[in-house]
């Protein structure tokens, strides 16, 4: 099943959103890669694979331990503001 530039302009009316013609050109080309890339997931053997096992073949894990770095001055000296050892940041939530 191909994504056609009907569907991005479909999609896109129901999200409201505005998308010009090279974007929606875009778009179907982008959306087209994604499905292809699902296909080819559909393909994987993958039966007798617990999907929710977190043993096997994955992502391995390493021990969690604090090591040294000495790189906090160095990023400290770009912050646009700063107070001690900490960055200095707008407010965004306004109290009560």
């Amino acid at each position: 099943m191909a994504v056609s530039e009907a569907d991005v302009r479909r999609v896109a009316l129901l999200a409201r959103l505005e998308v010009t013609d090279e974007e929606a050109r875009s778009l179907t080309e982008h959306f087209g890669k994604i499905l292809e890339h699902f296909h080819r997931l559909q393909e994987l053997e993958l039966s007798g694979v617990d999907p929710f096992s977190l043993e096997g073949p994955g992502t391995p894990w390493r021990v969690d331990e604090a090591k040294p770095w000495d790189g906090r001055d160095e990023i400290l000296s770009e912050a646009p503001r700063r107070e001690g050892d900490f960055f200095v940041v707008p407010r965004i939530v306004e109290e009560e």
